[in-house]
């Protein structure tokens, strides 16, 4: 059986081993994770799933064989509810059972008779029995229930973000394709690369109302830099990869330091976050349709985004308050602060970092320029 959307390899220049170099050149400590890769997986037919594993973005999994675990909680890639039936395509991702590296997605079609239960989730638990049964059915498998998952996705949310998305993004016009395997790999692994509670807190914030989900199909703007189809993730993309850029280029000196010259986990939540509270500014007419709503005429993104802040951290009561305040000011601060104005001007490291990532970002899309992702082998694609 054949996974489907499979990440492709990547070669020595892989966004994993900028990554390495980037954490490396400030001094953080991380551990090493294994790059994604094409594989075919054959069920052993005389072992049914069992057994669980715990660590790193992984919720509870179902074994697949010897070698591979399936993640016993779907996203819902597709839901359909007619004449009292509903009809829900899943996306489960598959997982290296030892080295707990991401493999790609596993597609199962499953259909309900009965109330619509999932309209407002967007994801449910998989019983890995049913699952095992769905394998055998190959098409579309009758189960007695759907039971949607309350919790939201409580791994790694990129590496489900392949089950909505096309396999190739468009960017600058149509002039370049991104592969979406590639930049999701790129992604997953910064978000494995986070601390945990960095990684905790972002979860937080992005799981409710399917603001994720909002997030990879949305433009980061309605007339500006990246504002197409999928543009807020491409351009999230390319700020995250501008403060890689950053981190790599320090210099010797900074690198020898007891200290690095910013944290590098804390730049990189932000760079995930700025502009994420968008999907509350805008209405999503159509595809490629926006128009901008009353949270976006009279408070905007930014101090949305503080509120999510605010509130996942209050959920949480674990999220250390100094590293929140950091966070805030990062995506807040701004060049010149005004005495009657409540915006701050910018003073952390983090701060100066996420901006010149940002700008470049948008400087780049507006110019026409060649995505960095792509200049530098953050993601695979071409120009067309």
């Amino acid at each position: 059986m054949k996974i489907h959307r499979l990440v492709p390899s990547f070669d020595s220049r892989s966004s994993q081993a900028r990554i390495y170099k980037a954490h490396t050149a400030l001094g953080s400590q991380i551990r090493d994770v294994a790059m994604p890769e094409t594989v075919y997986i054959h069920r052993n037919q005389g072992s049914p799933f069992k057994g669980a594993l715990e660590g790193l973005n992984e919720p509870q999994f179902g074994r697949l064989g010897s070698n591979f675990s399936v993640s016993k909680r779907g996203f819902i890639a597709e839901n359909t509810y007619e004449d009292g039936v509903n009809y829900t395509k899943v996306a489960l991702p598959v997982y290296c059972a030892l080295r707990k590296s991401y493999k790609g997605m596993l597609f199962v079609n499953l259909a309900h008779r009965g109330a619509d239960t999932l309209s407002n989730y967007s994801s449910l638990e998989i019983d890995t029995r049913v699952l095992e049964c769905a394998m055998k059915v190959g098409d579309c498998y009758w189960v007695n229930t759907m039971i949607p998952s309350h919790s939201g996705l409580d791994c790694n949310p990129f590496d489900y973000a392949q089950a909505v998305l096309p396999a190739t993004l468009q960017h600058a016009g149509g002039v370049e394709v991104i592969d979406t395997a590639s930049l999701c790999g790129f992604l997953s692994e910064v978000f494995r690369f986070l601390n945990p509670e960095d990684r905790a807190l972002y979860l937080e914030i992005m799981g409710p109302a399917k603001r994720f989900n909002k997030f990879l199909k949305y433009a980061a703007s309605t007339r500006s830099h990246h504002n197409q189809e999928h543009g807020l993730l491409l351009h999230t993309a390319e700020t995250v990869a501008n403060v890689l850029l950053k981190a790599l280029a320090t210099t010797p000196e900074e690198r020898a330091s007891s200290k690095p010259p910013f944290d590098l986990s804390l730049t990189l939540l932000a760079a995930l976050l700025h502009d994420a509270a968008k999907v509350d500014e805008y209405y999503r007419l159509a595809p490629g349709v926006y128009s901008s709503n009353l949270n976006c005429e009279l408070l905007g993104h930014e101090q949305t985004m503080l509120k999510w802040i605010a509130v996942a951290c209050a959920v949480s009561g674990c999220y250390p308050t100094d590293r929140e305040l950091k966070l805030e000011h990062a995506i807040c601060a701004v060049k010149k602060q005004h005495d009657q104005s409540g915006a701050r001007k910018r003073k952390t490291p983090e701060s100066f970092v996420l901006h010149e990532a940002d700008c470049a970002s948008a400087r780049a899309f507006d110019k026409g320029e060649t995505s960095v992702l792509l200049a530098h082998q953050f993601a695979r694609g071409e120009v067309a």
